[in-house]
């Protein structure tokens, strides 16, 4: 009698031990399921974006309000980002790229803006909601004519994390770059304020 009990207790014992070894026992993953590792990031983390999409036009905006189309095509975009984290929320960097779009008889618009970029994060993992703010030159050329504009783009991003290192995600990058003359030529009255959205994809990467 005595050497059965024992021999059924071992038995169950050397089975609890197996299912523990093995991850199956269901509280312990129950609560690996429920309690993902969320990253914290802190001063001299960085981050490196590649964007590309597509570039709209929306108008001009004169001096006085009025509105005008831009009589531009929908164009393509692309950019590199790299940024600093301040603490967990806020990022600090540098942003450079540039856009094509065509004019109705064939020129071609291109516009190279490098800027400054300040970022703000929201999250709800494994979703961070970035709304930043860019400002900075904007290197413009169409045909044989080239200027150096101010320019700002405030925006939102959506990014899922994929993993620790990788993110992936689009953008909604709105292009405010003001041309303005004081004349006589070109006159003060042919000032406009540009006025463009970025749509664009997004590949980051933390180190």
């Amino acid at each position: 009698m005595e050497a059965r009990i024992s021999l059924k207790a071992l038995t169950i014992l050397l089975s609890f031990l197996v299912l523990s070894v093995f991850g199956f026992s269901p509280s312990l993953h129950g609560q690996e399921e429920t309690t993902p590792y969320v990253p914290t990031y802190v001063l001299g983390n960085q981050i490196l974006i590649i964007n590309a999409g597509l570039f709209v036009p929306l108008f001009f905006q004169s001096l006085g309000g009025e509105i005008d189309n831009t009589n531009l095509s929908l164009g393509g975009v692309g950019s590199i980002q790299w940024s600093a984290y301040l603490n967990n929320e806020m990022t600090l960097g540098i942003e450079g790229g540039g856009m094509f779009s065509f004019s109705p008889n064939g020129r071609t618009l291109f516009m190279l803006p490098i800027t400054a970029r300040y970022a703000y994060i929201l999250r709800a993992f494994p979703f961070e909601f970035p709304l930043s703010i860019s400002a900075g030159i904007n290197f413009t050329r169409l045909s044989s004519m080239f200027q150096i504009l101010p320019i700002v783009k405030p925006g939102i991003s959506v990014y899922w994390n994929y993993s620790l290192e990788w993110a992936f995600g689009v953008n909604f990058f709105y292009w405010w770059t003001p041309n303005l003359y004081s004349g006589p030529e070109p006159p003060k009255n042919h000032s406009r304020f540009g006025n463009f959205l970025e749509i664009s994809l997004s590949a980051l990467y933390h180190f």
